[in-house]
């Protein structure tokens, strides 16, 4: 039985995994589609890639990939010689007389341009006392003439052929000459595809050896956007069983394209109450109230159809002090664990939870929107704020309390650069960014993608909802009540299908 592991972030599959590891899966029995970048030191250790490979090829793929190899040699060849005429072209009347000969909507053309022949093997000689080429009526009335010597000749059914006006002509001439580039860079399209297609198929003889190892493993980790890459690796691994972390915040896209025909139960964990999907366009959304709904996950919409689900009760996080704000807004049944009451007090405050009042405005940041809103043209910082968090800051290293214990979490991207340059200026420590929040600053040309690398003990910094670097013992501001939802996939449809 295989297991397929998905989950939004590489951070969640690496703590997911090790987990696994911890709970008495061995990493032996592990395998991890991605990239060492994205990976902790133990999960480095189980990439597809780092595996060895001992699966040999068999007689008839060496056999397949000879072949591939000298048909492929010929195909460059006749692929270089199509690219040069396209380069080389140059319209003759041959290529051109060829192409209206056999046209049917312009066949009129080829008959007004054909140079009669003359009786008893005479040919008719030009003012230059030369005898008339075969392109002489086209030249004529490409630049806009008669049809000259031939004036007293011309049939009645190419009459209207010469009386086109010089603009008209130019522009048949103009549709010509890109038909026949056209048919130029079919051919160079035709044979690039048939290389496209033999390396298609060189890729799927060497997965061999991939799709052989990953059979060999019980659990297969990825990201959505790795197992969307990989879809056809995956489905030739002929997984068993789809278990997703974080179902919240995962596109119903994502869940249902990593669903292959040898799935025969899809688990997912996540809670449907907290962060829904990121969707790009906010008229899309649940929260515009237009019905399109893209950033309801799967899992959000079978609770909310009431598909049987299992919610886990007993929070082992927060102290109750914290738990009681959650309890009264959101989750009325959670208990508290017994050992979140006895919970060291923080140092140097009176109360577990501080409210802090003020008046100071924020101000916009317009070279810094979010992109996931289109219609949001600039963020927010607020000087104010920024200050009294360095202060804060200060005050817990003072007590004792290193930079990377402390997390601080802000609702907007303009407050997220000036609080990250103001503790990195002031408090002589280095932010670490998440790998989104990072993204968002290196598009806006506002770090550079070595400046988001630094990490030496960092502080820990985020906006909200995108604090992925946070172990579980560090969210101690947020609560995740989980929610376990198990399903036949030959059920979904009916579900999938459901308004």
């Amino acid at each position: 039985m295989r297991v397929l592991v998905i989950s939004y972030t590489n951070h969640a599959l690496c703590q997911f995994l090790a987990d696994l590891n911890k709970a008495g899966i061995s990493w032996d029995s592990m395998v991890r589609l991605g990239s060492v970048s994205k990976c902790t030191p133990e999960t480095a250790q189980i990439l597809l890639g780092a595996i060895r490979n001992k699966t040999r090829l068999s007689m008839e793929s060496r056999a397949i990939l000879n072949g591939q190899r000298v048909r492929a040699a010929r195909l460059a060849d006749r692929l270089s010689e199509a690219f040069n005429h396209y380069n080389n072209f140059s319209p003759t009347w041959d290529i051109i007389s060829e192409h209206l000969e056999f046209s049917e909507d312009e066949r009129h053309f080829y008959d007004a341009f054909l140079v009669p022949e003359e009786e008893s093997g005479w040919r008719r000689a030009g003012k230059n006392r030369k005898a008339v080429r075969p392109d002489y009526l086209f030249r004529e009335w490409s630049h806009g003439k008669g049809p000259g010597i031939f004036a007293n000749r011309v049939h009645v059914n190419c009459k209207s052929v010469w009386d086109m006006p010089s603009p008209a002509r130019q522009v048949k001439i103009a549709k010509w000459m890109a038909a026949l580039m056209e048919n130029h860079v079919k051919t160079v399209h035709g044979i690039v595809q048939e290389l496209d297609d033999m390396q298609a198929r060189r890729e799927a003889i060497f997965s061999e050896g991939k799709v052989s190892t990953l059979k060999s493993k019980q659990v297969i980790g990825c990201t959505t956007t790795s197992a969307a890459k990989n879809f056809e690796l995956i489905q030739n691994a002929e997984v068993d069983i789809v278990l997703v972390e974080e179902a919240g915040e995962i596109l119903e896209s994502h869940v249902l394209t990593a669903l292959s025909a040898s799935v025969k139960q899809l688990i997912m964990i996540g809670d449907h109450k907290q962060l829904r999907p990121k969707v790009n366009n906010y008229a899309l959304t649940v929260e515009k109230g237009d019905g399109f709904n893209l950033n309801m996950s799967l899992f959000e919409r079978l609770i909310v159809q009431g598909a049987p689900h299992t919610t886990l009760l007993k929070q082992h996080r927060m102290c109750p002090e914290i738990s009681m704000f959650v309890r009264e807004l959101t989750y009325p049944d959670l208990v508290d664990d017994d050992k979140t009451k006895t919970r060291e007090r923080v140092r140097g405050i009176r109360d577990r939870v501080v409210f802090f009042n003020h008046a100071k405005q924020e101000q916009a940041e317009n070279d810094l929107a979010d992109r996931r809103d289109p219609g949001v043209k600039s963020s927010k910082k607020n000087e104010f704020e920024a200050e009294l968090v360095l202060n804060c800051v200060k005050y817990f290293i003072q007590q004792g309390y290193s930079s990377d214990k402390i997390v601080v979490l802000t609702p907007y991207l303009g407050q997220l650069r000036l609080l990250r340059d103001r503790l990195k200026e002031r408090a002589g420590v280095d932010p670490l960014l998440n790998d989104l929040d990072s993204g968002e600053l290196i598009r806006a040309g506002l770090i550079t993608e070595a400046a988001a690398k630094v990490s030496t003990k960092p502080l820990r910094i985020s906006t909200i909802g995108k604090s992925d670097h946070l172990t579980t013992a560090e969210r101690v501001s947020t609560h995740e009540i989980t929610r376990v939802c198990l399903f036949n996939v030959s059920e979904l449809s009916n579900v999938l299908t459901s308004e």
